[in-house]
């Protein structure tokens, strides 16, 4: 009995590294490649390894170790030449967006357009985040017209109130009662600092609305 324990706990044991060894092959493989090539890998999956194409968590790792390099200049240069709307939409949203650079702020400054694609709802935010007023602007025009997610538009809610953005009052107010309870609440927040002397509580979206 014992001797039978001992081999069901070494097969264990080896089933474990074995995992583990998998996950540092494919991710090593990630960290191996080239920034170009991982960008053509971001723009066209079909290109991306088999053993990698079927990970769910593959395009983020791709995203997080083009992060990790900061190759500010590179991939803002790539964004420029890119023709391809889908790999700039990801190389917008999934690693541009997570690095805090003066460079890429002046690049989307550039860039800042009334287009309602995911890539111009980054550029946006990603300069809203900064308290740029004309980015706040753009999203308050354009509000909750964007392909992104009601969580996703949240942040964005957030930004009216952290700024002091009373523009997007009519809008929040709007959001009161949005299905999302995380765009609500949002909403809700940033009308309050929009508001500082308004209650702190009301009994529905509804009282909340008329007031």
């Amino acid at each position: 009995m014992n001797t039978t324990r001992l081999y069901v706990a070494v097969a264990v044991f080896l089933c474990c590294v074995g995992a583990a060894c998998a996950a540092d092959d494919w991710e090593a493989r990630i960290h191996a490649q080239k920034s170009p090539d991982l960008i053509e890998w971001l723009g066209d999956w079909d290109r991306v390894p088999n053993e990698l194409r079927d990970r769910d968590d593959a395009q983020y790792a791709i995203c997080h170790e083009l992060q990790a390099r900061r190759e500010v200049d590179f991939l803002l240069a790539t964004l420029a030449t890119s023709t391809n709307s889908y790999g700039r939409s990801v190389l917008v949203s999934g690693v541009l967006y997570g690095i805090d650079d003066q460079r890429i702020q002046t690049a989307f400054l550039s860039r800042l357009s009334e287009e309602e694609d995911e890539e111009s709802y980054y550029v946006a935010n990603y300069l809203a985040k900064r308290g740029i007023t004309k980015a706040l602007d753009v999203l308050n025009r354009h509000y909750f017209q964007y392909p992104v997610s009601s969580v996703q538009w949240s942040v964005t809610a957030s930004l009216f109130g952290k700024y002091k953005y009373r523009s997007a009052a009519s809008n929040l107010v709007e959001s009161l009662d949005a299905a999302s309870l995380n765009l609500a609440g949002a909403a809700c927040d940033s009308l309050q600092m929009l508001f500082p002397d308004s209650p702190r509580h009301f009994d529905s979206p509804k009282a909340a609305r008329i007031y």
